[in-house]
């Protein structure tokens, strides 16, 4: 009686086992893909051959949910296409009426990505009929890194390198590095995860170049980062000496300029006091005799009397 018990048991489990792995298509996911190549996303079905048979593919990228997935391919004893997926988009076997639905994409973008649903209707076989998702991942080597400095880089001061590439799959890991094969100080913190590298207690021997590489199974890039290092307030004290020297400059200029301005106006004010003499005195003639007698002295402005010439010699007759 136990012995029936189990038999009847292990039949109901196996006969349903078997429906459930017959029910609707077979589909193998996750698939793999490097950019630029071709995929092949597998979906069989089980048919016995219905006029009215259906595939539908349906695409949803990455974030969005299977349920919003947009059809990029049709079949119902004709083929229809989304226009911008015609050049690249084709079913591994036509018609797929013959129990093989396989759809393949050719020279593969990142923006590919995503679930595949691969829908068979079969009105007349509804075991058969139903869904099967697909996760397709693209694999690329990692974009061009962008490497920055967060920090102030004057002696003693701790600072931190950062590198990251917007895009690649795998996620790539990234190394520091610096030129001329000097190695990075014994004290500097590296994450190869989040791409950063911290410098503690600078000095002026860290300065220099730095190189960053994010790399995966795909591909290689990198970005560098040259640093200086200085004493702290150095650009404040450069700064202060190039002022004081300007204003130095321009205060004896101003000096020269008075000086010049004194000097003139007390040229100007001696002009004034001889022109003020020369003015105010009256202006003296001296007349000079034939004889050995002293110089005789007449004023500037006096005149003979009207109608008579003044003469030193009496007429002779």
């Amino acid at each position: 009686m136990a012995l029936s018990r189990v038999v009847l048991a292990l039949w109901i489990y196996s006969s349903w086992l078997g429906v459930c792995w017959s029910a609707g298509p077979s589909v193998k996911s996750p698939v793999y893909v490097q950019e630029g190549e071709a995929a092949e996303l597998s979906c069989t079905y089980l048919t016995k051959g219905d006029p009215k048979f259906t595939l539908e593919w349906r695409y949803a990228p990455p974030g969005v949910p299977a349920i919003q997935a947009k059809d990029v391919l049709y079949y119902d004893g004709q083929l229809y296409k989304q226009q911008l997926w015609d050049s690249r988009m084709s079913l591994l076997q036509y018609p797929p009426s013959n129990g093989v639905a396989s759809l393949r994409i050719q020279k593969v973008r990142l923006s590919d990505a995503g679930i595949y649903i691969c829908d068979v209707k079969t009105p007349s076989d509804w075991t058969n009929s139903g869904r099967g998702l697909i996760n397709l991942t693209v694999l690329t080597p990692p974009s061009w890194p962008v490497c920055q400095l967060t920090g102030k880089t004057y002696v003693g001061n701790d600072v931190t390198l950062q590198c990251q590439s917007a895009t690649g799959n795998p996620r790539p890991i990234y190394a520091w590095s610096r030129t001329n094969h000097q190695v990075l100080p014994q004290n500097a913190v590296t994450d190869q995860i989040s791409g950063s590298l911290v410098l503690r207690n600078l000095s002026i021997a860290l300065a220099g170049t730095y190189i960053c590489t994010a790399s995966n199974e795909y591909g290689r890039t990198a970005c560098s980062l040259t640093i200086s290092v200085s004493y702290v307030g150095t650009a404040g004290v450069v700064g202060g000496a190039v002022m004081g020297v300007f204003l130095v400059l321009l205060l004896l200029g101003a000096l020269v300029a008075c000086f010049l301005w004194r000097r003139k106006r007390r040229s100007s004010n001696k002009l004034q006091n001889g022109q003020r003499q020369v003015n105010g005195d009256p202006a003296e003639v001296y007349l000079t005799g034939t004889s050995e007698s002293p110089r005789s002295k007449l004023p500037q402005d006096s005149k003979d009397p009207p109608g008579l010439k003044g003469s030193q010699f009496s007429p002779l007759v």
